[in-house]
């Protein structure tokens, strides 16, 4: 342990740190982010339109009757709510390509609305039109969103240069001038150089792939997918996160550039239900819905047990102060609480159920959707819902919410011997402490 302990410190601690303050992977991360509402949203949306079974495959009973109302209620729903879905879902490259130039512009203080609306022009210039002539738009959704990463990154890094060495500079300064106006004149020409950029890039990855930016991406992608879609992947970065995370690492320091991956694979998901392919058919496992609902049940360290533990199995009065204050927030992901308070972070006694807790619920969950005794995630119900409650949301099967309650006894069972040492140690110390 103490090998281990000083393995990571001089060596990753230092990248892990870097990595934390890297400009392209916050912008990442927080353009993710944003687009939590509209995922919610259309996921919610998907789940209204789409029973999970058909009511001609089930025996009369009330269960029939209930999937006969809920598919009434779809043939009604869904013009509505799939107009809803497909606007939220299915552009989401748009919408991160936009969210990046905004994030990427604030980082440089480039002002005004030019700088997100070129960083999505430059991605539809990259994924829209064939070499000949045709218009395609199934690079919008999931499968686009490198290509809008890479694209937003180099549109705002060559805008940002040639404003610095004012390539082109044509000054509207006066009186009376508006500013949005004047910011638009000053950035004509160099937003003309990205365009024609974007177009030369466009141009040749057509004449030497025959295919858009976005499919090209996609090739040389999919071994890193496949990787994060194994569970050797997924114990991998499950260690990987939390270890990062018990130095005191925050987790969307690591899981924030991986959720173009996971939001990737969801989208295909998503993709082959809405195609009427069952959930337990879909073509892949990890999904962010996966990580956030089966993997950190109330939290990083899938502390939810660990809250349980601590208010209805530890003797000190600290240890049951901070599960009374970390069983709510525990409810909805959040665990600060817990990791401070506890504390987790740095604790030698806690690093191995910490990490080891998030591993097992990795593995348990991974065998159970890859031999189709629970349904592969196909919607997103937001990383703060309650884990039974999304577990059921994202998968549209009711044993994913029983899965997740067996994953809590699990991880109560990983814990237990550790916050039980842990417990008689402060337990000591707080007699030691009333006795001076």
């Amino acid at each position: 342990m103490n090998r281990l302990s000083s393995f990571l410190e001089k060596k990753m601690l230092p990248l892990a740190n870097k990595m934390s303050s890297q400009k392209y992977l916050k912008a990442i991360s927080a353009s993710f982010m944003t687009l939590i509402p509209f995922l919610t949203i259309g996921s919610i949306a998907l789940v209204l339109i789409c029973p999970p079974i058909s009511s001609e495959t089930m025996d009369p009973g009330i269960l029939r009757s209930i999937i006969q109302g809920w598919e009434s209620m779809a043939a009604v729903l869904k013009v509505p709510m799939g107009a809803i879905q497909t606007i939220c879902m299915d552009f989401m490259a748009v919408y991160i390509s936009a969210a990046m130039g905004f994030f990427l512009a604030r980082n440089y203080k480039l002002k005004g609305y030019l700088p997100p609306v070129l960083t999505t022009v430059s991605f539809l210039i990259l994924s829209t039109i064939t070499a000949d002539g045709t218009k395609v738009f199934s690079y919008f959704g999931g499968q686009g969103l490198f290509t809008a990463v890479l694209s937003s990154i180099l549109a705002i890094e060559l805008l940002r240069f040639l404003k610095e060495k004012k390539v082109g500079y044509i000054s509207l300064e006066g009186k009376g001038v508006p500013e949005a106006l004047t910011e638009s004149f000053a950035l004509l020409v160099p937003t003309l150089i990205v365009l024609v950029v974007m177009a030369i890039i466009h141009t040749i990855v057509l004449n030497t792939t025959g295919n858009v930016t976005p499919a090209l991406i996609a090739v040389l992608l999919e071994p890193l997918i496949r990787f994060t879609n194994s569970l050797p992947g997924v114990l991998f970065l499950a260690f990987l996160v939390m270890t990062f995370w018990w130095f005191g690492i925050h987790d969307t320091c690591i899981t924030g550039p991986i959720k173009a991956f996971w939001y990737t694979t969801l989208a295909a998901n998503i993709a082959a239900y809405s195609a009427g392919t069952p959930a337990t058919n879909v073509p892949y496992i990890m999904t962010s819905p996966f990580w956030f609902m089966f993997l950190m049940i109330g939290g990083s360290g899938a502390t939810f047990g660990l809250c349980l533990l601590l208010l209805f199995g530890c003797k000190s009065k600290q240890l049951k102060t901070v599960g009374k204050l970390g069983i709510i927030p525990g409810l909805f992901n959040i665990n600060e609480p817990i990791i401070f308070g506890v504390p987790l972070m740095l604790n030698p006694l806690m690093y191995v159920p910490f990490v080891g807790s998030v591993m097992v619920n990795g593995l348990i969950t991974y065998l159970c959707m890859d031999f189709g005794i629970v349904g592969r995630t196909i919607a997103d119900p937001s990383w703060n819902m309650f884990c039974p409650i999304g577990a059921l949301i994202s998968t549209m099967d009711i044993k994913a919410a029983l899965l997740v309650v067996i994953l809590i006894v699990v991880d109560i069972v990983v814990y237990f011997p550790f916050i039980k040492v842990y417990d008689n140690q402060k337990l000591q110390e707080e007699n030691e402490t009333e006795e001076a």
